[in-house]
């Protein structure tokens, strides 16, 4: 039996509200978005009462006086039960109508609106987040440096949309921070030493996380929409941009397959032009393999977020399984049941 709570979370003008019901939820995330957004649609039958517990004449119009932009909200749903906290932040939009639309958006609706007004010779991306966005905990990816930035009398949002434009860096809020050049679990390797013919040879190997959720593509996954391809089938052609310490670039292009689908990949600190195409030869490696691409649907666990890795496994094709990144997930609660869209990103531990 699956449930839902929505939680209302204390205000001036109010206690808390907790609701379990809904027609609908939905949202989605993805580190290519800086806001998390999403919908609940209550339903049509649902009732206030007044004080007196007289049923309120109508209804959408106390919910827009009861529910206000900006009001906190957290999300939980689950079965048998078991609930997990799926998602948390404001209210930004109540519907006027019945049934009653809310939309709401996570810690970013706070954050993308606070004032900027500032300019540095030279500065780190941690150091600018940490500047333009206190009061919250910054994760940027270590040893990137902006050069010169000049941010007269604008807000964090646009900041965030220049920060991906301008070098290609993509910002977001996830488990409590703000997370900016970061977009995947880091891979943990191991170097495993042997002596062969009286020479030492290394050996990098990946070590396979033994959390990653699973989905059997024909046990618990709903349907999918997934291609696969083999590494020979796989087209790519790899552009490779440096930004250098002073805020300049170098880039090459050109790397793979002449007729491939076109991938810029950002780099930074990277000097010397020749280190920067074995980097970009290193990416071509690693992204020709085999493997899918695509999406799937599966059922509301294990739940899972973009960033995280998951495991496809297969009764019907074993050699196809394998290890991927979460790049995006969609996820909804309704008349279907618990539902999670999951968005593909590369292969993870493609040697």
């Amino acid at each position: 039996m699956m449930h839902c709570e929505i939680r209302f979370f204390a205000t001036e003008d109010r206690d808390e509200i907790v609701l379990n019901k809904a027609t609908e939820i939905a949202f989605e995330s993805s580190f290519k978005e800086p806001v998390s957004k999403g919908r609940i649609t209550l339903p049509r039958n649902i009732k206030l009462f007044n004080g007196n517990g007289e049923t309120m004449a109508k209804p959408e119009e106390a919910f827009r006086k009861l529910f206000k932009r900006g009001d906190k909200v957290s999300i939980s749903w689950g079965y048998n039960g078991i609930s997990i906290k799926e998602f948390e932040g404001y209210i930004t939009t109540v519907s006027a109508d019945i049934p009653v639309v809310m939309e709401f958006e996570d810690e970013m609706f706070k954050i993308k609106r606070m004032p900027v007004n500032f300019s540095s010779p030279n500065i780190t991306l941690q150091e600018l987040l940490q500047t333009i966005i206190p009061g919250y905990e910054i994760d940027a990816l270590e040893g990137t440096t902006l050069g010169s930035v000049r941010l007269p009398k604008t807000q964090v949002g646009p900041v965030l949309e220049k920060l991906q434009s301008d070098w290609g860096l993509y910002t977001y809020w996830k488990d409590g921070k703000v997370r900016s050049g970061k977009y995947y679990a880091v891979e943990r390797t191991r170097t495993n030493v042997s002596y062969v013919d009286g020479k030492v040879v290394e050996k990098k190997e990946f070590i396979i996380d033994p959390d990653i959720d699973v989905f059997h593509l024909e046990r618990n996954c709903v349907s999918t929409a997934l291609n696969y391809k083999r590494k020979e089938d796989v087209k790519l052609k790899i552009k490779a941009v440096s930004t250098l310490p002073n805020g300049s670039k170098i880039e090459v292009d050109g790397i793979g397959d002449v007729d491939g689908d076109e991938r810029q990949l950002t780099f930074y600190n990277v000097t010397d032009v020749k280190e920067l195409e074995a980097l970009a030869k290193i990416e071509y490696k690693r992204f020709k393999v085999d493997g899918f691409d695509g999406s799937f649907t599966a059922f509301g666990t294990p739940s899972v977020t973009h960033g995280m890795k998951c495991k496809l496994v297969s009764g019907l094709f074993k050699e196809r399984e394998g290890i991927y990144y979460i790049e995006s997930v969609r996820k909804s609660f309704g008349a279907d049941g618990i539902r999670q869209e999951i968005q593909l990103g590369p292969k993870a531990y493609a040697e």
